[in-house]
């Protein structure tokens, strides 16, 4: 996918996830035509990700998933279920497997989209398969990252030339950065950090439903009790599969510098991932330890358009030094 500061911050005051039905309808539709679509990841809610690495536009090597739901006089949503046409494949401006054709102009019309494809999809029980890498730094790291960044949306409406689809984060981000604590004066550089990596007991492989956009782990998930994550620039970050429970008072971020000395940070409250949600984890490099800082924990929507639900948008406060 394409990263880009300024399309990013255009299409952050412009973007807009479409999840209900519309209703206007465009005239001089010609339904002979396959529909066309102008697809795009939803921009990233916070100042950390949009001068990172999140997308604003699909690549021309990008494959997009798609199903079209259709019901004769149908006015709302059709269920994905019912789709005409199961899994087709989009990329690059056009079909790379069977095209989606409006039935008609009168009736609504429910497109959902996913990504990145998977040619094996579970067409009877509407899933997709996603993963994550355990290593996210490793040679492949922005290529495994973009293939882990699993994105949904649909649109509900009538028959217009284009449909323009924005598509949200599924899984969830957290990011660590660090800065100077006790014993580093100001400005004063602190060690490169090599690797960074996160402790516990992590799934690697899961499901997404294409109903509604969730994602769980799989049944038969593999496991790593270690996951690196993905170094760009002066951050690491790491995609995580939502429902992940990482437990108070056990290691959890273990950063390694250039001596190969380690640092260790032991949070104090539970932190359980939930779907489209950016947890940005700011660490105190002191001397000998690792902790928070004044900040805390701030957890965040990752999709600007998508709330996080109940408590989520709190932050969990800082812990003594």
């Amino acid at each position: 996918m394409t990263r880009d500061m300024k399309m990013l911050l255009c299409a952050a005051s412009v973007a807009l996830a479409v999840t209900a039905c519309t209703n206007d309808e465009q005239q001089g539709v010609d339904i002979n035509r396959p529909i066309g679509l102008n697809p795009m990841p939803t921009p990233a809610a916070s100042v950390q990700t949009k001068a990172a690495i999140d997308a604003t536009a699909f690549d021309n090597d990008d494959v997009i998933g798609l199903y079209l739901a259709w019901t004769q006089n149908a006015t709302g949503e059709t269920p994905v279920a019912a789709s005409l046409v199961k899994n087709t494949a989009w990329s690059n401006g056009s079909y790379i497997g069977e095209a989606l054709y409006w039935q008609n102009t009168a009736d609504a019309h429910t497109l959902y989209a996913y990504y990145p494809y998977d040619a094996q999809a579970d067409n009877q029980a509407c899933q997709a398969a996603v993963s994550i890498a355990d290593n996210q730094n490793q040679a492949t790291a922005a290529a495994d990252y973009e293939a882990a960044d699993v994105l949904w949306g649909k649109f509900c409406g009538k028959a217009r030339n284009t449909v323009s689809l924005t598509l949200g984060h599924r899984m969830s981000l957290l990011t660590v950065s660090l800065q100077g604590g006790a014993g580093y004066a100001d400005g004063e550089t602190l060690p490169t950090p090599t690797r960074v990596e996160l402790l516990g007991n992590y799934h690697l492989d899961g499901i997404l439903n294409l109903a509604d956009g969730t994602v769980t782990h799989a049944d038969d998930s593999r496991t790593a009790q270690t996951l690196t994550a993905y170094a760009y620039g002066d951050n690491h970050r790491a995609i995580l599969l939502p429902g992940e429970n990482i437990p108070a008072g056990e290691a959890f971020i273990r950063i390694t510098v250039q001596d190969g000395t380690t640092y260790t940070y032991i949070p104090e409250e539970p932190i359980a991932t939930a779907s489209d949600t950016h947890y940005d984890i700011a660490l105190k490099l002191n001397k000998g330890s690792l902790t928070l800082t004044s900040d805390g924990i701030s957890i965040s929507p990752w999709s600007n358009s998508a709330p996080v639900e109940g408590d989520a948008d709190m932050d969990i406060p800082a812990g003594n030094n």
